[in-house]
């Protein structure tokens, strides 16, 4: 079997796993709407925005090292070393770096600079830390189906529970609480599927971390903490400029559109072993059409879930709560900007299989100063809908860059294939200007009607390849 055939087995399997872990993270963000009906817009606000915090304090502990797995695992094989090098080695430095940062947030808990509340959700940071790396442990050994199931359903769905439960029974801090166990649970799992498949891996490593991997993940561990920052600058700048009710309502829009973003996330942790182990006759030969499947598979999954979320903005919205509907339309174009970087923006993955993680930092440090400016004047004056364009302003000029780059490189990744489904992307979001521009009120048959031709359009176009993209060129 050739190494094309050998990376064409492993990307359908990886697809429909993805698929089902697609289907698996619906669970997740309906118990998150409940978590908001639960507990409230400016409460649960809050809960979003320091989580977002601790996702970005723990990514940062890791120094990229955790990243750095998805390449170095791969090259433990070529270079004859053993092969679980640098995973005990990342761990117990992420594992040091994130417990010094939760005892500066307790200490720094007895003076008015740190709320009393985040001590509590600082107990997560560790399994936080230790889970990114197990977790990328699995993916960058071609095990995407257990970072799929523990990240995307079981975590997503044990956490919320908790709160939840925690909060009928009257226990304080359920939310912290939640997240805690949640993350607890999500170690456990990962460490013991870990040591699965490397029976052999001592828990402390004979050496420090290798150069090598270091010199590679520090570039993508500083590139973590400004891409945290960005993603979550919006929702920050919310809470600053309107306040934490509508803080509330945008978490809710971000939570949805995040359904199309985590479905491109997770292509990320399979494309990128691939790409690594590319040489540069195979890049020249084989990275076009293993990209093209990729954005193929990631795109018509976008899509189906777009049509559903254009249609019916304000009733997604409304399962948490009537307080959650404001500027709903402010939801197409967050879902517009995903449909656009499940397409373009995997360009990035490129970048980071083949060794250019210094380039990503310096990209991705100018989108944040576009997010930063465009969100300082775009969401005072027009609200949640200014957040959304702030996010667009910022993935486009990710897009260009990344794409413009590619193309100095040589390495054009897209077949003439995909050209269909770029237009219909245009086609939803020609939708959803006429759904929400138009001023006609529809009702929830015709949307129903509407959506049914949308995936019976899509079903004919897919019939119609023949193939779904063909491994050459």
């Amino acid at each position: 079997m050739s190494h094309l055939e050998a990376d064409n087995q492993f990307l359908k399997k990886s697809a429909w796993l993805n698929i089902v872990g697609t289907i698996l993270k619906i669970c997740g963000p309906i118990l998150t709407v409940l978590l908001a009906r639960v507990f409230g817009a400016a409460e649960f606000g809050i809960f979003v925005s320091t989580q977002a915090l601790l996702l970005t304090i723990a990514r940062s502990a890791t120094l990229g090292l955790d990243k750095g797995l998805y390449w170095f695992l791969p090259q433990n094989k070529i270079k004859n070393r053993p092969a679980y090098e640098g995973i005990m080695e990342s761990l117990w430095v992420s594992v040091a770096i994130s417990l010094l940062c939760m005892v500066v947030i307790f200490i720094g808990s007895f003076t008015p600079l740190i709320s009393k509340e985040l001590p509590w959700y600082a107990l997560s940071l560790v399994f936080y830390a230790a889970s990114f790396v197990f977790s990328n442990t699995s993916e960058g050994n071609r095990k995407p189906q257990n970072a799929i199931f523990i990240n995307s359903f079981f975590v997503a769905v044990l956490s919320p529970a908790i709160s939840i439960l925690l909060h009928f029974l009257k226990i304080p801090h359920a939310l912290p609480l939640g997240l805690l166990f949640g993350q607890m649970g999500g170690f456990i799992l990962h460490a013991l599927l870990v040591h699965k498949q490397f029976n052999d891996m001592p828990l402390i490593p004979v050496k420090r971390v290798s150069k090598e991997l270091l010199l590679y993940s520090l570039p993508l561990g500083f590139n973590e903490f400004v891409t945290s920052f960005l993603i979550r600058s919006g929702l920050w700048m919310v809470l600053l400029f309107l306040g934490p009710e509508k803080a509330g309502a945008y978490a809710i829009m971000i939570t949805v559109s995040n359904g199309l973003q985590t479905i491109r996330v997770g292509f990320t942790p399979i494309l990128t072993p691939v790409i690594a182990g590319m040489t540069k006759e195979r890049l020249s030969s084989d990275l076009k059409p293993v990209f093209s499947y990729c954005v193929s598979m990631v795109t018509m999954i976008q899509l189906i879930i777009g049509f559903f979320i254009v249609l019916f903005p304000k009733e997604i919205l409304h399962l948490a709560g009537s307080d959650f509907v404001v500027q709903p339309s402010a939801l197409g174009v967050l879902l517009f900007a995903q449909l656009l970087m499940g397409f373009f923006g995997m360009a990035l993955t490129i970048m980071n299989g083949i060794g250019k993680s210094l380039y990503t930092l310096k990209m991705n440090i100018v989108s944040l100063g576009v997010a930063l400016v465009s969100g300082y004047f775009l969401i005072p004056a027009y609200g949640l809908m200014g957040a959304a364009l702030s996010m667009l302003s910022y993935n486009f000029v990710s897009m260009t860059w990344n794409n413009f780059y590619l193309a100095k490189l040589g390495l054009w990744p897209y077949s003439l294939r995909l050209v269909p489904q770029i237009a219909w992307i245009f086609i939803l979001f020609g939708l959803y200007i006429f759904v929400n521009v138009s001023g006609v009120e529809f009702v929830i048959w015709q949307k129903l009607i509407m959506y049914v031709i949308s995936l019976a359009g899509l079903g004919i176009y897919w019939i119609l390849q023949k193939k779904r993209i063909e491994y050459k060129k």
